[in-house]
């Protein structure tokens, strides 16, 4: 019987793993696609080994140290990156603010199914209320896949160089995004809350404030808190296109070849954002551990901690707190010291969109796009590959689980072994750290005084920070492998490779490929908007109709933009939810 139960089990792998055609014409596919994609992005390894490439780089990296410490630069690094902070501040409160509203706008349980719609007569203003909640999602589908950077290019031309134009750029950005996050999260509330109030006659409001707000509020402040870390990434880029903050400093030192004040900046933006970090992973903790302690008794207990006076001091100091931040990032970025007095912004504003409708569908640009848009796919899937790679192997070093033996291995008490793999293991880690740290456009300007204008210095950039983010990715996934499999295969005397192969992969692969799908569909945005400093793709054209004011061309563009955006969240949306390339 055991010799049948294996020849049955022989047979079932064999027909599992057996080569279909399906498989080989899906193998000749993906193939055929990295050869195109290799081709757009103007892929030359040769290039980076070139004494000319050599010479840029060593001379780039010498020019970074030491860094400029001179106390009228530390003044201008200063006061750039509270502009930075003011800049995210500002724009995080208006997300909000746009968000919300268009966020309830666009839950379904409130206006289009669900309990609340029962018994109510079909009519025009069900229809109207059905329709405009459509309206909304789809409003913020189209908001939230435009780049922000795009956006703030556009605003840039409306309302001129500054602040001012980031702000509004992340605002809208930002309020698409949280008013999908707000949406999903009102409509995975418990339903039963809602049922109950509705079969009182409660109205929508009612039922809002009272049934969907309080399930939803902890999780909501928990993401505005998050939404705040993420616009501040994207503020300390936003400058490279004149809207101010840090990045306009960096790319001004950069074009004056002023490397020692690139070394602070970046030092000072990376500094700016590992606080932020800390602070919002801070609050982040508060808020969920304060929606935790819900019972009576830990509340009272809570009380009965604090003085009347503490308490009373803390509720007065926080909001008042609060209040005189937004206020002056409000004012450092434009909007209360007279930046909207100028009676001829309104008019630019109007005659700008006015000039980008309709858009240009000449067939002769339509056909001149078609390269530009092989280079913007190459970009992001050739990076997102070298990202991979690059990613994969310092992940491994990065993983505690591979690096560091257990108590029982022979040479673990060697101090020597000891210090050699945490040395390995630090350096991973710092290495991941400051690749991810860098914006993409830092690494693009980079990349081009190493190898030159063009998709590959843009392809490169993606890779390097991807590499940062997915390495950390992979080392965080594989620690986190459950550790019975492992334990077993330890107690059998495998070896580190084995473990990983037969022990961490299977476990991990799934996740490590959702990620992965998931950063490429990212990556597609940021190479979009990578051409606006020299790095090919559609973003180079975006740039150079914007220069030349063919705005009903820029118009064009956003929306082959947003029609590639969408389809690759389709794409990617598909492979997830399939599991097509989990096996």
């Amino acid at each position: 019987m055991n010799q049948v139960a294996r020849v049955n089990e022989r047979l079932s792998w064999d027909e599992g793993y057996r080569l279909k055609p399906r498989h080989i014409g899906g193998a000749v596919a993906i193939g055929v696609a990295l050869v195109i994609c290799w081709r757009a992005a103007e892929i030359r390894p040769g290039a980076i080994l070139e004494p000319g490439t050599l010479t840029a780089v060593w001379t780039f990296i010498r020019g970074l140290f030491p860094p400029d410490l001179s106390p009228a630069f530390l003044r201008v690094a200063t006061a750039a990156a509270a502009q930075t902070v003011a800049i995210a501040l500002a724009a995080t409160l208006l997300s909000v603010l746009i968000g919300l509203p268009l966020g309830v706008l666009a839950t379904p349980t409130l206006w289009r199914r669900g309990v609340l719609l029962a018994g109510e007569r079909q009519g025009p203003g069900r229809f109207l209320l059905s329709a405009l909640s459509r309206t909304s999602r789809a409003l913020l589908g189209f908001l939230r896949a435009v780049p922000d950077l795009i956006w703030a290019l556009l605003f840039v031309v409306a309302v001129g160089l500054g602040p001012l134009a980031g702000v509004l750029a992340l605002a809208v950005s930002y309020s698409a995004m949280l008013g999908r996050v707000y949406a999903d999260v009102f409509e995975d509330v418990d339903q039963r809350a809602l049922e109950a109030l509705h079969a009182t006659g409660a109205t929508r409001l009612q039922v809002f404030l009272y049934a969907i707000w309080p399930q939803a509020a902890a999780s909501i402040t928990a993401y505005t808190i998050y939404s705040f870390e993420c616009s501040l990434r994207a503020a300390s880029v936003l400058g490279f296109i004149g809207a101010g903050g840090i990045g306009y400093e960096i790319n001004l030192s950069m074009r004056m070849f002023e490397y020692g004040q690139v070394s602070t900046l970046i030092i000072t933006l990376v500094a700016v954002v590992a606080a932020t970090d800390v602070a919002s992973r801070f609050l982040r903790r508060r808020v969920h551990a304060k929606a935790r302690a819900n019972s009576k008794a830990q509340q009272g207990a809570a009380r009965d901690s604090k003085s009347p006076t503490t308490r009373s001091l803390r509720k007065t100091a926080l909001p008042l707190a609060a209040f005189v931040l937004f206020a002056w990032s409000f004012y450092a970025t434009g909007f209360l010291n007279g930046a909207f007095s100028d009676s001829a912004i309104p008019a630019r504003i109007v005659r700008f969109v006015s000039q980008m409708f309709p858009p240009d569908v000449d067939p002769a640009f339509l056909r001149s796009l078609g390269r530009p848009l092989l280079q913007t796919i190459g970009i992001s899937v050739m990076g997102t590959l070298i990202g991979i790679i690059v990613g994969a192997i310092l992940s491994l070093p990065a993983a505690g689980i591979l690096i560091f033996s257990e108590k029982d291995e022979a040479g673990q008490r060697r101090w020597f072994d000891r210090g050699f793999r945490w040395l390995t293991y630090g350096a991973a880690r710092l290495a991941l750290s400051l690749l991810r740290s860098i914006p993409e456009l830092v690494w693009v300007l980079i990349c081009i005084i190493a190898i030159g204008l063009g998709p590959f210095a843009g392809t490169l950039a993606i890779g390097f920070h991807t590499a940062g983010v997915l390495g950390k990715l992979y080392a965080e996934t594989l620690e986190e492998a459950p550790a019975q499999p492992i334990e077993a295969l330890r107690a059998m005397g495998a070896r580190r490779l084995q473990i990983l192969l037969w022990g961490i992969w299977p476990q991990v692969r799934p996740t490590l490929v959702s990620y992965t799908v998931l950063r490429w569909e990212m990556n597609l945005r940021v190479a979009t908007i990578l051409g606006l400093v020299g790095g090919g793709g559609l973003g180079q054209a975006i740039y150079n109709n914007v220069q030349l004011a063919f705005y009903a061309r820029v118009s064009t563009l956003i929306a082959i933009i947003y029609i590639l955006v969408i389809t690759t969240d389709w794409l990617s949306d598909r492979l997830r939810s399939r599991r097509v390339v989990f096996g």
